[in-house]
């Protein structure tokens, strides 16, 4: 088992600790939770940025009236081709934020990046996400047969990316090289005991809304399928599995008890914790902490990680 646990990086940079007094400052997380319950988030992708037009090559195709960006270098030789699937508790579309960090991934690991505009609630569940993805999936195995396939989600989108793994392997179907997952959300229950201790320092996120969203998100499934939380899956067979999470955010505690669970079943996995960092920083690609997690998801998914395992 290649277990590689960081949980000391570094103390958290000023640009982190301010943007957290700010977030405070501005009583961001009420208003985060009212969207969330009153489905006030925009449901339309953010534009893409013009420099990704004159850096890159641009593909735009369409499914169900829904987009997928297809992102790639103009001198592209990589053999990587990642799967994107952005954060938004299900119920929020990718913002500019999210296309700002997926520039510092492109910049960084110059590999294909794939990105769906998956269905939202709670005009759709979790059945019509899968069906989706499923869908583009199977298309990416063929177009991309000569490239490594890797997943990445942050937030809502890496508890897609961490169960649609899982429903791959109970389907027999072929697997990503690998699932990396940033600021993941597991378990939409949000009935862990300890939730409660660390809900206080999360500036962004709480328990009132995030259960209103996932229910939505659930739609006749049980909350407990493993398809809504993957925590409740099985882990045994998957592939390689990466979780980036920082202590201040409310989806921590199941980001360790997922970590838990997995080296009680031997699951060979990576896990990165910050301290004291907020939900989903990588949002914000000037600071440190961001620029630390795309340089260690570049050497995970280029398999150098002689630097990473000199800390295990």
């Amino acid at each position: 088992m290649n277990k590689i646990e960081d949980s000391n990086i570094f103390s958290p940079s000023f640009g982190a600790r301010f943007a957290q007094f700010i977030m405070g400052l501005i009583q961001m997380k009420k208003s985060v939770e009212k969207n969330m319950i009153e489905n006030s988030f925009p449901k339309e992708p953010a534009l893409m940025p013009k420099s990704f037009f004159k850096k890159y090559i641009v593909e735009e195709n369409e499914k169900k009236n829904r987009k997928i960006w297809t992102i790639s270098s103009k001198n592209n030789n990589s053999e990587v081709a990642i799967l994107y699937l952005h954060g938004g508790a299900y119920v929020a579309n990718i913002t500019k934020q999210h296309w700002l960090f997926i520039e510092k991934l492109l910049e960084k690991t110059k590999a294909t990046i794939i990105v769906p505009d998956y269905p939202l609630s709670p005009e759709f569940h979790c059945k019509d996400v899968y069906d989706f993805i499923l869908d583009l999936y199977s298309k990416m195995l063929i177009k991309y047969s000569t490239k490594r396939v890797i997943f990445i989600g942050d937030s809502a989108g890496g508890g897609i990316a961490l169960g649609f793994s899982q429903y791959l392997r109970n389907q027999n179907r072929k697997q990503p090289e690998q699932i990396i997952l940033i600021s993941p959300w597991l378990d939409v229950t949000m009935s862990n005991p300890d939730l409660k201790q660390i809900e206080v320092k999360d500036k962004i996120l709480s328990v009132r809304g995030l259960k209103s969203a996932g229910e939505k998100y659930a739609g006749d499934l049980d909350l407990k399928d493993y398809r809504v939380s993957p925590i409740y899956g099985d882990f045994k067979g998957l592939c390689n599995i990466s979780i980036f999470t920082g202590t201040h955010d409310i989806l921590n505690i199941d980001a360790k008890k997922c970590k838990q669970l997995m080296e009680k079943s031997n699951i060979q996995f990576n896990y990165f914790e910050y301290p004291k960092m907020f939900h989903d920083w990588i949002v914000i690609p000037n600071l440190k902490e961001t620029r630390d997690v795309i340089n260690k998801v570049y050497k995970l998914i280029n398999n150098y990680d002689s630097e990473i395992n000199a800390r295990k």
